[in-house]
């Protein structure tokens, strides 16, 4: 992996490269997103060079004449300032010895100029919904890996766009099938996991978390994502599959929740997405403990200033005592919007999302409650955004 990372940033700086294929995931830059862009560009990099025709290259391989190879480009979807607040992200490539300095952040580079400077592709992963910001992006894409239900409002892609959307617990798990599909295409359906045993690990990792270990609770979990992890454990063969799940989950919620040094703001940016003009952060703790901070509801305001969004709908869990979820709906510029956004989700049926409403004294002009239906994530709440946005 290291070599890979090298060579891929040596190549990008030096403009050593013939063709592009940028693999990006969603904004949150959550770590499904993270993995799954930064395994399947190395996937498509090992790819590339078992396919490669060692006749028609051997020519260059004496260093006589110049040689331009394909460069494949995981884009890690956050501004580098930013990174260090996706703790989870962070600290699992931190242990598997990814140098974050060595990665590719969302403002390292003109993303459009660089698209537009070659012969470029690019392959989403883990959202076919793009942010406004990443529109642009639309006319490169030739392939789509996502988990979420498919949602065709506003499809810009061409025909023959290749989709993998399956509605599972994690993207890394439809990456993960994706990889072996492709593997047993050139009888090598296993050779890249052994060859990257760092990749089999973070994908494992990332669909323990995902799916909270399969908690019955949470029911993120599907037989495919199970699936996926026993074929990953065949090949990590750890001692103790029971023990090494739960240690994983447990080190991974940890990192993800250790936010006591991060102020309102910060927390606001951790992992967020803007449905339409709502912007909608969620948290790895409670929206009512996020909302004692000093100054958050300020936070939010300015929050919601800078990305030109009107409503905000904060969405919380806690993991430290069995879950729980709350979530609560904040505007100062467009109460009325806030308040019938409040009653659209209150009456929500497809799922119910069970919300509770609680009164609070620390919160002017916010709607919150308490959410009774613990397996509903933001996920879920997107496609009722996307009908409150069509109804008004």
């Amino acid at each position: 992996m290291e070599e890979y990372i090298g060579t891929t940033l040596t190549k990008l700086k030096t403009k050593q490269f013939s063709e592009l294929t940028i693999v990006i995931g969603n904004e949150s830059c959550d770590l499904d997103s993270a993995v799954s862009a930064l395994v399947f560009a190395n996937f498509l990099y090992w790819q590339h060079n078992q396919m490669k025709c060692k006749v028609c290259t051997r020519e260059y391989r004496d260093g006589s004449m110049d040689y331009k190879d394909e460069l494949f480009l995981p884009v890690i979807n956050v501004d580098r300032n930013d990174f260090p607040l996706k703790t989870e992200v962070a600290f699992l490539f931190r242990e598997k010895g990814i140098n974050a300095s060595d990665l590719v952040f969302r403002d390292d580079y003109d993303l459009p100029e660089l698209l537009k400077s070659t012969k470029s592709k690019v392959v989403l992963v883990d959202h076919h919904v793009l942010a406004n910001r990443d529109k642009f992006l639309a006319e490169y894409v030739t392939e789509i890996i996502d988990h979420r239900p498919i949602d065709k409002t506003g499809w810009v892609y061409k025909p023959d766009t290749r989709t993998t959307i399956e509605t599972v617990g994690s993207c890394c798990t439809l990456v993960a099938q994706r990889l072996k599909d492709l593997g047993a295409l050139i009888a090598k359906d296993v050779d890249y996991f052994n060859a990257y045993p760092v990749c089999s690990e973070m994908l494992h990792a990332t669909i323990i978390l995902d799916t909270v270990n399969f908690s019955k609770e949470v029911n993120k979990g599907t037989p495919h994502d199970e699936e996926i992890l026993l074929f990953l454990e065949s090949l990590l063969k750890p001692a103790d599959c029971k023990a090494e799940r739960e240690k994983e989950l447990n080190t991974l919620v940890t990192a993800r929740t250790d936010v006591s040094q991060l102020s309102a703001a910060q927390l606001l940016r951790k992992d967020v997405k803007i449905v339409g003009n709502v912007l909608v952060p969620s948290f790895p703790i409670l929206v009512k403990e996020f909302l004692s901070r000093p100054e958050a509801l300020k936070a939010v305001s300015e929050a919601l200033t800078q990305t030109n969004c009107d409503v905000a709908l904060l969405l919380g869990m806690d993991l430290s005592e069995g879950l729980k979820r709350d979530t609560a709906v904040f505007s100062t510029s467009k109460p009325q919007k806030a308040v019938l956004l409040s009653k659209f989700l209150e009456d929500f049926k497809s799922p119910s999302l069970g919300l509770s409403s609680e009164q609070l004294d620390n919160a002017m002009h916010c709607s919150y409650y308490w959410q009774l239906n613990l397996s509903a994530s933001r996920k879920q709440y997107i496609p009722a955004l996307n009908q409150f946005h069509g109804i008004l």
